[in-house]
């Protein structure tokens, strides 16, 4: 308390700036005591002291100074608020995996050493705007349309967490528009494609390439890369008919999926290599951490290899959902066997919007071929998205019907 009286002392004498660190503060007035007598009462640790004014403007003066001092002692760097919203999100359940994902993806690109509270709108815009023209140093290209609208959703996650705490003032992101507009989902190859990819893929597995048998369970189980590393001797189970993913991405991502048969022996003799149930089955055990490009490293090679359109471990996905549902699954099992909680997901990013009109169309056709009981049926094995979804594509024929007859009777 005496440290912070010799500051409003101080600053009486000679005007100085307060600079010294203090403890935390509340300034009351200033009262008005008498004909140049003016008063603020500083009150810090349960105790109250009060320094006087020959002026108001003076006493102004001084109160404006703490306070802002004691926002500057206050005050977290971008760096660190990065550092405790994280840490929180940990204690919350977010994985480590994550933390770091997002702890590289802001202080990538954000001013870490600056006073967070102190970022204004005007700037974060500009910020923004700078990073839709930044050239990546890997592909020699503008970011993806994708890669910078998540650097601008987690700033405004960030900035909306630090206010609730009280950390910061304003959501400078909050009016910042995203730039463009971003795809959904990834490139896909054609079926024919996707058969020679397969071919080169089991030939190389027959041969003991792992990375190759990798391959080949992202594209019949939809496995993320992620998932597929991760998966170890214990994971295979009922003689190498079952895989278990015991966790991933998110709570859904726990399943059990069957094997393919073909692949059964494969899998059969990579668990005979393996001298315990914790080793890893589709990743080197040699490496210390997940390398993330990894696999898609890999698959590219196997499509150069087989002569087909380079495509990431996440077109696998995407592919695995259209085949199935060309081949006649329904949405929700598809969604199930990629781990989403519901078939919206799968729609909007994996499966192509020709093989989910394919499979709606199917459905239709087979409900007016079919008669009362098999329309009864095929209804009752439908999801409501499923129903939905019918009722508005048959609406909209209806209308676009009736438009038709129209213009023929005109």
């Amino acid at each position: 308390m005496s440290e912070l009286i010799k500051m409003a002392q101080k600053h009486k004498a000679d005007g100085r700036r307060v600079t010294e660190k203090s403890k935390p503060v509340r300034v009351l007035g200033p009262y008005c005591d008498g004909p140049s007598k003016y008063r603020l009462v500083i009150a810090e640790d349960g105790q109250k002291r009060s320094v006087c004014f020959k002026t108001a403007e003076d006493a102004e003066d001084l109160k404006n100074k703490l306070i802002r001092h004691e926002d500057q002692a206050k005050a977290k760097t971008i760096g660190e608020l990065v550092d405790m919203w994280l840490d929180f999100m940990e204690r919350g359940g977010q994985k480590q995996a994550t933390s770091e994902y997002l702890a590289r993806v802001l202080k990538g690109w954000l001013p870490v050493r600056s006073a967070a509270s102190a970022l204004s709108a005007p700037t974060a815009g500009a910020m923004y705007a700078a990073l839709t023209e930044r050239v990546s140093p890997h592909t020699k290209r503008k970011l993806p349309v994708t890669t910078h609208h998540l650097h601008l959703y987690v700033a405004k996650r960030l900035w909306k967490w630090a206010m609730e705490q009280g950390l910061c003032k304003s959501n400078p992101w909050l009016n910042v528009t995203p730039i463009g507009r971003k795809s959904k989902g990834k490139p896909q190859l054609r079926i024919d494609e996707a058969r020679k990819l397969e071919a080169v893929a089991m030939q190389r597995a027959k041969e003991g390439d792992v990375p190759a048998l990798g391959t080949l369970l992202m594209m019949y189980l939809g496995l993320r890369q992620g998932e597929l590393a991760a998966r170890v001797a214990r994971d295979i189970d009922d003689d190498g008919r079952v895989l278990w993913v015991p966790f991933g991405k998110t709570h859904n991502a726990r399943r059990r999926l069957r094997i393919p048969e073909q692949l059964r022996p494969l899998i059969l003799r990579l668990m005979a290599t393996k001298r315990s149930a914790d080793e890893p089955l589709f990743y080197p055990a040699t490496h210390k951490c997940v390398w993330r490009a990894y696999y898609n490293v890999r698959v590219r090679a196997l499509c150069r290899q087989a002569g087909v359109p380079e495509v990431v471990t996440h077109s696998l996905r995407g592919l695995h959902a259209t085949l199935a549902l060309e081949g006649g699954a329904t949405s929700d099992a598809v969604a199930k066997a990629l781990g989403h909680s519901s078939f919206a997901m799968t729609e909007q990013h994996y499966a192509s919007p020709s093989s989910v009109s394919n499979a709606r169309s199917s459905r239709v056709a087979e409900m007016l071929g079919g008669g009362g009981e098999k329309l009864s049926n095929l209804l009752n094995s439908m999801s409501e998205m499923d129903i939905q979804n019918l009722l508005t594509e048959l609406q909209a024929r209806g209308a676009r019907r009736e438009i038709t007859v129209a213009d023929d009777a005109t």
